[in-house]
């Protein structure tokens, strides 16, 4: 990608900017800005949080996923790298001197992210180019700093309660690039999420009517911007909001990942390790957005590797390829699994993203909470219908079907639709939060005859602020422990 020189210059300054821990306090002094809409195009390019080739990594929130019920370490050895088994094991925080570059990078890296959107929001409309242009970089900035926003606040704070929401702490507003001297404080978590709500309501108002018609995967589009916004409306139980967002994406791309063409006998034999096409692999038509890097991979693949747990392969029903597409039976013991891993040595490879099969489980758990049982049945049937051996067929053609009869009401659908949502984003970085919105269940892990546990409603489901914006910022409230 060419980067123009007013941009080449203004990026050392930046550099500079977040290379330093303290993320919410450095000033950039250089005051060169981008002139046109092409130099805060490319200038917003470097504010997602993503990799810039196949050898870094932009670390996020990779932790989350050895921290689920998802998760065993049956194969991990501690004597070869330490910091996976620290969030596996419920510690007081999460941060770990033998993390990657000893601590928590993304608070850093979501802010540094907001940084940009708030540069490009400021000045567009005072950039050389075509109203329509602006206005539709103006709106994908929006978005941008609405996901980082909704990222942090899901880390870093409760999940959201109507009820306390206005009193709840969440994480520090901060909506131009310009740095105030005093160190920030935390608004509350109904204050970030009405922020994400304007952001994401007039955001995809300016992307949808100024369409630049971009195809780029690595950039939030109309459509990924819609299953954003059904993704928080999902978190808020706003289930309204969460069926009109999400109808949007799926009359807009209705393409799922197909992978019933293989046999179970086949999957059980070919598959594994990374072979079959990655589900976030951005030339999939149901692709929408990819963003991250693979620093799952350096924790997992080179020592050992994290298991898939009993709990969840228990939940798959013969039949479902999904068990076998992205794992492997290594030994007796069990499976593990390589859906992280889209090609070997790639570690700046994303693998986390947006496709259309999330728009599908949002709105039928939203059909499933409003009552709407049928229709929530029919999404997950939808989506089941791609996933399952096409051949095989134990007497029945529709046997990966949900039947409303099958069940006595809606806490039984809703579980069904919740054990779909937990199969088919497995290992994709979904579960720790969803586990949050659930009610912060109970979650037990084992490891070298030792039992960790993470009570219900555990303060560990918080995040802790990293530790070195604490030590910089001494007015920035710490979660309780």
């Amino acid at each position: 990608m060419k980067i123009s020189n007013k941009i080449l210059v203004l990026l050392p300054v930046l550099i500079a900017f977040f290379s330093c821990d303290k993320a919410l306090e450095e000033d950039p002094q250089n005051k060169l800005k981008p002139e046109t809409v092409q130099d805060y195009d490319e200038l917003l390019n470097y504010g997602y949080p993503t990799t810039r080739d196949y050898g870094t990594e932009v670390p996020l929130d990779y932790y989350v996923e050895m921290m689920t019920d998802d998760q065993d370490l049956r194969y991990f050895n501690q004597n070869a790298i330490e910091y996976p088994i620290h969030p596996y094991s419920f510690e007081i925080t999460h941060e770990h001197p033998s993390m990657m570059r000893s601590y928590d990078q993304a608070w850093k890296n979501f802010y540094e992210a907001i940084y940009y959107a708030n540069v490009v929001v400021e000045n567009i409309d005072a950039a050389e180019g075509g109203e329509a242009a602006k206005n539709y970089l103006k709106g994908e900035a929006m978005v941008l700093r609405a996901f980082a926003y909704f990222k942090l606040v899901n880390l870093y704070a409760k999940p959201y309660d109507a009820g306390t929401a206005a009193s709840d702490p969440g994480v520090p507003l901060k909506l131009d690039p310009a740095v105030q001297a005093s160190s920030y404080t935390r608004n509350s978590v109904q204050e970030v999420y009405d922020q994400i709500d304007i952001d994401l309501t007039e955001g995809i108002r300016l992307m949808e009517e100024n369409d630049q018609r971009v195809q780029s995967k690595y950039k939030l589009t109309p459509i990924a911007a819609n299953l954003l916004a059904s993704r928080v409306a999902l978190y808020k139980k706003d289930y309204e909001k969460t069926i009109e967002y999400a109808t949007k994406v799926v009359d807009g791309n209705s393409l799922i990942f197909d992978i019933s063409g293989t046999t179970i006998d086949e999957a059980q034999t070919i598959w594994g390790y990374g072979q079959g096409t990655h589900y976030l692999n951005p030339e999939n038509n149901n692709v929408l957005f990819v963003y991250g890097s693979n620093e799952y991979y350096s924790y997992v693949y080179y020592p050992g590797a994290l298991g898939v747990s009993d709990d969840l392969i228990d939940t798959f029903e013969p039949g479902d390829l999904r068990l076998y597409y992205f794992t492997w039976i290594k030994g007796p013991q069990g499976r593990v699994y390589f859906k992280n891993r889209p090609f070997p040595n790639r570690t700046g490879e994303p693998v986390r993203g947006f496709r259309v099969e999330e728009a599908y489980l949002n709105r039928a758990e939203a059909y499933a909470e409003s009552g709407m049982l049928q229709e929530g049945l029919d999404d997950i049937n939808y989506i089941r219908s791609f996933k399952f051996d096409a051949q095989f067929d134990p007497g029945n053609g529709d046997y990966y079907k949900y039947t409303l009869s099958d069940y006595s009401g809606q806490e039984e659908v809703v579980d069904v639709v919740r054990e779909e949502r937990r199969r088919e984003l497995f290992g994709e970085f979904h579960r720790w939060y969803d586990l949050r919105r659930y009610g912060m269940p109970e979650i037990r892990h084992q490891y070298n005859e030792e039992t960790y546990i993470l009570l219900e409603k555990d303060p560990r489901y918080i995040l802790q602020i990293p530790q070195v914006e604490l030590d910089f910022n001494p007015l920035m409230e710490k979660n309780p422990r």
